[in-house]
């Protein structure tokens, strides 16, 4: 198959990977073909006519271009053998080593966004060589009991992790040159070095300057490696903050109150910490939750949203949790649309829809 080619046009990255112009295209490709029906149908010259014609020729041709880059990379993300630049920081060598991509379980989420914008850096020879790309073996980290994925979400075994080096710090990079390598692009990962560490979270709180640049979300998400109490909560509000939640919604929850940034700090130092008056962990009335809510069809763009579970809290204190709980099982019956999830702006409106559940059993 032809190499896809990669194009900057007017500063945008034609990139078909990501994806990043496939509905553009698509939009483009039926505009030219409405444009050929009108004057076909308005009688045009054949000249224009013609010249219409090898418009939507082209953009055809792009379009499928596209598509079939966009399968290819699909197919091969993850599954090629990357070249690492890897520096002996004892005696500056450089080593080539041909290795595969994976990530540790509860490392700060990638964001598609970073990757598209170093998938660009890198296609313009932009990107800067002196950041150093920090990485572990998977075997290694395995041995140690801490979980691995490729590329694809798949979990490594330890026999798998052989052939893959663990990102640890420069994630995104390291994504955007996996996804340039997945269309036949050839490049080498430079500024490499190679670390051999056994409290993982504390390592990446140690060299992100403390987590000082993170986000709540990466802090609660790395608190799950961190935490030595609680470790079960930190893990399942990792879980869902990678499915789309944010973070305050998540900590309501499996705990009925927000953590503040000061836990959260404390967690990530790996230091013991008191959660707030009042907190209750249970994962298990938490899934029960969420597992409902999307069996109403309530999807998660909505569950996120703090003052559904706010309001469903309050209506299970003034009428009990198994009563609360049979009225929210029961909103299968209101056959919620997204249109009627959209109206819902407070916990009175939530509350309201779940009385109104309830009247139906």
């Amino acid at each position: 198959m032809k190499k896809a080619n990669f194009i900057v046009e007017n500063g945008m990255f034609n990139n078909s990977v990501m994806g990043t112009n496939i509905v553009e295209l698509a939009k483009i490709k039926k505009n030219a073909e409405e444009l050929l029906h009108t004057i076909k149908r308005k009688g045009a010259d054949g000249t224009v006519i013609c010249k219409q014609q090898e418009v939507c020729n082209a953009a055809t041709k792009q379009y499928e271009d596209l598509v079939e880059a966009e399968k290819q990379a699909q197919e091969n993300f993850g599954n090629s053998f990357v070249t690492f630049k890897v520096i002996n920081d004892e005696t500056g060598a450089v080593n080539d080593v041909q290795k595969k991509i994976a990530f540790v379980k509860n490392n700060r989420p990638i964001d598609n966004k970073k990757v598209d914008k170093f998938i660009h850096i890198i296609s313009t020879d932009k990107y800067e060589k002196a950041y150093p790309i920090i990485v572990i073996d998977a075997k290694y980290l395995i041995e140690l009991d801490y979980t691995v994925y490729d590329m694809k979400g798949k979990e490594l075994s330890l026999e798998e992790a052989e052939n893959y080096f663990v990102i640890l710090d420069g994630q995104h990079r390291g994504a955007a040159f996996a996804k340039l390598i997945a269309v036949g692009e050839n490049y080498e990962i430079p500024n490499v070095h190679v670390r051999n560490v056994e409290n993982v979270g504390g390592y990446l709180v140690d060299i992100n300057g403390a987590g000082t640049s993170w986000s709540n979300k990466d802090r609660l998400v790395v608190a799950a490696l961190t935490t030595k109490e609680y470790k079960e909560l930190f893990t399942n509000i990792a879980a869902l903050i990678n499915e789309g939640f944010n973070p305050s919604t998540s900590a309501i929850i499996y705990t009925g109150k927000r953590l503040s940034k000061r836990l959260i700090d404390t967690a990530l130092k790996g230091e013991n910490i008191t959660l707030p008056k009042d907190a209750n962990v249970n994962i298990q009335r938490g899934e029960r939750f969420i597992t409902l809510c999307k069996a109403a069809n309530i999807s998660i763009t909505f569950i996120t949203k703090r003052y559904f579970i706010d309001g469903f809290n309050y209506y299970a204190e003034s009428i009990g949790e198994e009563e609360a709980f049979k009225a929210l099982e029961a909103m299968q019956n209101l056959q919620l649309t997204d249109e009627n999830l959209r109206e819902i702006k407070d916990e009175k409106h939530f509350i309201a829809l779940l009385k109104a559940a309830a009247a139906t059993i």
